[in-house]
Order: structure tokens, then C-alpha cells, then sequence
């Protein structure tokens, strides 16, 4: 599970900021459905939120901080096996100040696999990665695994491994084998290192990170349709957005190569042909009831909204989120989800037993007039003076138990929303 992330110079982010899931121990309210205490974890590891929330206006770097966790993830699962010796990496610090263009960029990740917790992070430029570290909590008490560091007067990188990091003389050959664009992490758990494993299949398996609800596709819950379980759990969910769907079913299709166009060049359509050859395709099928007989009515998927599409493709993720307990980060939830629907997802998310974790930016302010969220669990991004981006929880105002936050925040009480200046269209006449 997610404790805390940390991004320091990376595009609109300057100085450094900090998402933290922690449950405050100030606030009360809705502790057993949006809190929760990791399962196993050490002594020490605090409860946590169940979802958090980042409003603020546009380009306040919301995006961003979401761009940050999703660099770090690609990084630590690619960045050995997928990059070539001298290749830049893809890392762009703040613009707008001469020395933050020169700087390193620096992240860091808090979490919990296993019922061990881990602090593990990075800095790196264009060029190299300059530091990285990892530390394991598995009694409870730090041990610093490994730490990486680039000595730039010598050249070269130095390691310090703890004794409490296995491998032996394995463990210089892992180093000796890290290319200066890629991360120790990621190089020794291509050699195979095992105790990594568990820190490692966080980043592959439970965090879960989308740019948007649209552009999903729909694959993955095509697949999750072949079970009539789950078939029946996504029609549910669908229909918890008021969709009236009576029913879903699959329709295979193959790939006939009459169907190209006859203009398309020879050498690609024979490639295409030699790809596609065999292959079985699936489609959803929307069955309505009739309003009169109430039979079943079927629609075929280019028939229903884009909404609809975008819902379809969403549930199957959305369920394995919840039944496999996986960290889910999402930018711009609300793009193609009535406001209603996102309630009704976050409210899905809290309740007792269940250690999954939301977080997403929105525009719907609704949401904190619905008593569905803590105080602890809203955050804000806005600009400060330099054009950098500030993230703060709504925590840091103090609001009473019963303050009515969104007229709070649309009052500006709390800042994060643009300032808006008239527009003349028409100009001088």
C-alpha cells in the first residue's frame, strides 16, 4: 500500500513536494470505512487513507505529480532491460529558474509489501541516475538494502550494501553490470536477485497508474466477460451508473483478408495478413429491455455512447483494483464518469476489510459536500510566484468537523482555483 510519494524538480514541480497518505490521528471521522491499518505490516507503520483527492486549477501541476509516480514506476520496471547504453533518459526538470534546468531531478516512494515497509528513491538527469537508495523495514527498524551514489570527481559510482542485503560477491556483480541510464533496483532484479522481489512486484503489480478514464481499452474486461461471474459483476457495475443494461454478451469475430482495402500496398497487407491470420477478436453486446415487452433488445457496441464504451472498459480494472487490493491512480476521474458514478466509486472503495487505495484529481467539487471523504484525504495544487507547482492537503486549514468545504473552496477560502479575468472577444470597436 501507498504511504507517501515525493517528487522534487520534475516539470512544473520545483521544490519539493509530498502526497501523504497517512491517516491523521486529529480527525475522526469515517476512520473505519476510510482508514485502514496495513495487513501484517511491522509495528510502527500507521493507518492509512483509503483514497485521497487533488483538486486545483488547470496546469496547477495535478497532472504532473501523477506524470512523477508513473516516471518512477516505468523507470524502476524498464529502465534495465529497455534502454540502450547512452540513451538519454526521459526526465525534464523545472524550466523556468537557470539552476533547476542543470539540477538532478529526485523522487521517493514510501510503501508497504508483504508487511514490509520500504523507502525507496532516486535522482537522476538526463544523462545518468546520480542516487539511489532503498531502505526495508522488515522488524520494524530501517536497513538500508543498498545505496548508490555518483562521485563526480572520480567518475565512477560507489555502493554501500547492508549486511542485511543478500547476494555476497553477487552483489558487485549486479552493480558492475548497471549501465549509468538504468537503476540498480531494476538491473538486479533482471539477474535475479529474489529479496527485491516482493518491492519490485509492488511496482508491477499493485500500482496502477492511468492518464484518464478515456482511452481505456476494453481487452481486459472483454476477457473478464468470458466468466458469467463476472460478466454479472460488470453488468453491476454498469448499471450502478443507471445504464438500464439488462445483459452482455461476447462476439467473436476472425480476421478475413477480403476485408483490407483493395488499395493497400502488397507488402503491407501481406505483413497484415501474416499478423493477424487466426486471430479471434471480441465484442461486447449491449442487451436493453424492451419498454413494452421487456425482451431483450440487442445493441451493438458502436450503438451505445462514448460514455457507455468508456464505462465498459473501465469496470474490469476498477473490479480488479478492489479484489486484488491494488493502488489505483487516476488522472481526471470525472472526465467521462457522471459526478454521481464517482461518488459511487469512492464510496465502493471505503468500507471495512477492504485495503485498496484511490487516488485521482478532479474538477467535482461535489464530492466534498457528500461527507463521503475525510479532511485528511482532499488535497490542493496551485501556482506560486516562480510558476511552480504547491501541493497541500486541506488538512493545513484546520477546518472545523462540520465546515462546509466545497463552498469553502469555491469561496477561495483554501486557494487553488484560477483567477479568472473578463474576456472581450470583440476587442475595440
Amino acid at each position: 500500500m501507498l504511504i507517501e510519494f515525493s517528487a522534487t524538480n520534475y516539470r512544473s514541480i520545483l521544490e519539493r513536494q509530498t502526497l501523504n497518505l497517512t491517516a491523521s490521528t486529529y480527525f475522526k471521522e469515517l476512520e473505519a470505512s476510510n482508514t485502514f491499518a496495513p495487513a501484517q505490516a511491522a509495528q510502527g507503520t500507521p493507518r492509512l487513507l483509503r483514497s485521497a483527492v487533488l483538486y486545483g486549477p488547470n496546469a496547477s501541476g495535478k497532472s504532473t505529480l501523477i506524470e512523477a509516480l508513473q516516471f518512477v514506476q516505468q523507470q524502476v520496471l524498464h529502465s534495465q532491460k529497455e534502454s540502450q547504453a547512452g540513451e538519454a533518459i526521459d526526465v525534464t526538470p523545472f524550466k523556468l529558474t537557470a539552476q533547476s534546468r542543470t539540477a538532478d531531478s529526485e523522487f521517493e516512494i514510501t510503501f508497504v509489501e508483504q508487511g514490509v515497509r520500504y523507502e525507496y528513491g532516486f535522482r537522476c538527469n538526463r544523462e545518468r541516475f546520480t542516487e539511489e537508495w532503498l531502505l526495508a523495514y522488515p522488524l520494524g527498524r530501517a536497513q538500508k538494502w543498498f545505496h548508490r551514489v555518483w562521485d563526480a570527481a572520480q567518475k565512477k559510482y560507489k555502493y554501500k550494501f547492508s549486511p542485511s542485503f543478500h547476494g555476497g560477491q553477487q552483489r558487485q556483480a549486479w552493480a558492475a553490470q548497471t549501465r549509468p541510464n538504468a537503476l540498480f533496483f531494476s538491473t538486479a532484479i533482471q539477474l535475479n536477485n529474489e529479496q527485491l522481489k516482493p518491492a519490485f512486484d509492488w511496482f508491477r503489480s499493485r500500482l496502477k497508474v492511468l492518464s484518464s478514464v478515456q482511452g481505456i481499452h476494453p481487452s481486459y474486461t472483454l476477457q473478464r466477460c468470458r466468466s458469467d461471474q463476472d460478466r454479472r459483476k460488470v453488468v453491476q457495475f454498469m448499471n450502478a451508473a443507471d445504464l438500464s443494461i439488462a445483459d452482455i454478451q461476447l462476439k467473436e469475430t476472425t480476421f478475413h483478408a477480403e476485408e483490407l482495402p483493395k488499395d493497400m500496398p502488397t507488402v503491407v497487407k501481406e505483413e497484415f495478413i501474416k499478423e493477424m491470420s487466426g486471430k479471434i477478436f471480441l465484442e461486447p453486446l449491449f442487451f436493453h429491455k424492451d419498454t413494452e415487452t421487456q425482451a431483450a433488445i440487442e445493441f451493438d457496441e458502436h450503438e451505445e455512447s462514448d460514455g457507455t464504451r468508456a464505462l465498459f472498459a473501465f469496470a474490469g480494472p476498477w473490479l480488479d483494483v478492489l479484489e486484488n487490493e491494488r493502488i489505483l491512480v487516476v488522472d481526471e476521474l470525472d472526465s467521462s464518469l457522471h459526478p454521481l458514478l464517482v461518488h459511487q466509486l469512492v464510496k465502493s472503495l471505503h468500507h471495512e476489510g477492504n485495503q485498496a487505495q484511490l487516488i485521482f484529481t478532479t474538477h467535482d467539487t461535489t464530492l466534498l459536500s457528500q461527507k463521503i471523504l475525510r479532511r485528511d484525504q482532499v488535497w490542493f495544487t496551485e501556482k506560486n510566484a516562480q510558476a511552480a507547482t504547491q501541493l497541500y492537503p486541506l488538512s493545513d486549514f484546520s477546518p472545523r468537523d462540520n465546515e462546509a468545504v466545497e463552498r469553502g473552496y469555491l469561496n477561495g477560502r483554501y486557494g487553488a482555483i484560477p483567477f479568472l479575468k473578463d474576456l472581450d472577444f470583440y476587442g475595440e470597436r
